[in-house]
């Protein structure tokens, strides 16, 4: 499960990442986890504490609440195994102290941390990729969570989205597309983006295939938010429909269901006539496909089209 090599092609970073020599930009990608009512300010102090001894200068997890909680129906998939759809992996460093790794694995074992179960609700062993590692969790519909030593090299924190089998070349350039760069290391099965870095810490994006049958429970209570520079010719090129939930920021999700957040740098609504002009052409797109009947069950202004797949963006 755990990719730490650097064999595979890579690919120097792109000009938006910074250099070590300059003050990072803000990561592009930041996770937002929704809480029950009462608990947002408990699991964002969590997080916060965890996260301390490695990132201290950014925030990369945002805890809100719901109004009321949602119940979650378990997917049946009688005979393939179901693998977490995300996971966030700390690579921490044995040369800054056992105490401090101790330290760490500690908090992880105490409320409101849960240990990751060894069998699933059915009873069943899970996967095998997560044999003899330990992970934990904060809610069974967020990450697992896991602790890793390194030897040498900058600490990382690893945001890993589990991809089925046929679905991981998809992935990887919807990512590359959103993301507006290469993955700065590319395997097989294997693949991240290099989204920030210190001379002590970096920050991925990690995609894994899965084996053949394999099938991705994704998190619902999981969401990637993204920042990207024009929203207007991005959502075309979307699998699922991209719906605005406010003036900045639409939603949709990737081929495995994870949940995504597109934050535009500009107002896509805004007051220039482009912004303007996007908008009125989604809206008009989703008028049309409504009086020919074939739209449903989608409660906000939104795009839905497919493209083929010989034309999506490479």
């Amino acid at each position: 499960m755990v990719e730490a090599g650097s064999a595979g092609r890579q690919h120097p970073l792109s000009s938006s990442a910074s250099t070590m020599d300059e003050t990072p930009e803000p990561p592009a990608m930041t996770v937002h986890l929704l809480a029950n009512a009462g608990q947002g300010l408990l699991l964002q102090q969590t997080l916060d504490r965890l996260l301390d001894c490695i990132c201290p200068d950014i925030r990369l997890f945002l805890v809100s609440e719901r109004a009321s909680p949602v119940k979650y129906y378990d997917k049946c998939h009688s005979k393939r195994s179901r693998f977490p759809g995300m996971s966030v992996l700390l690579f921490l460093q044995e040369n800054l102290g056992e105490e401090r790794l101790f330290r760490v694995l500690d908090s992880l074992q105490h409320w409101p941390w849960q240990g990751y179960p060894a069998q699933n609700a059915q009873g069943r062993p899970c996967p095998y990729l997560l044999a003899n590692q330990e992970f934990y969790s904060l809610d069974s519909q967020m990450p697992i969570w896991g602790v890793r030593q390194v030897h040498c090299g900058t600490e990382i924190l690893r945001v890993t989205l589990y991809c089925r089998f046929d679905n991981y070349e998809d992935a990887i350039r919807l990512y590359a597309m959103i993301l507006q760069r290469e993955a700065t290391l590319q395997k097989s099965n294997f693949c991240f983006f290099r989204l920030y870095s210190t001379e002590t810490f970096a920050l991925q994006l990690s995609l894994k295939q899965l084996p053949l049958g394999t099938s991705v429970d994704p998190k619902e209570a999981s969401v990637l938010q993204f920042k990207v520079q024009e929203i207007g010719q991005l959502v075309p090129l979307l699998p699922h429909p991209c719906v605005p939930i406010s003036r900045t920021r639409w939603q949709t999700q990737d081929y495995d269901g994870n949940k995504i957040l597109l934050q535009a740098k500009k107002d896509a609504a805004g007051d220039s006539p482009g912004g303007r002009q996007t908008v009125a052409n989604i809206v008009n797109i989703r008028m049309a496909v409504a009086e020919d009947g074939k739209l449903s069950n989608i409660g906000a202004v939104g795009l839905v089209m497919r493209i083929p797949h010989c034309l999506r963006a490479t």
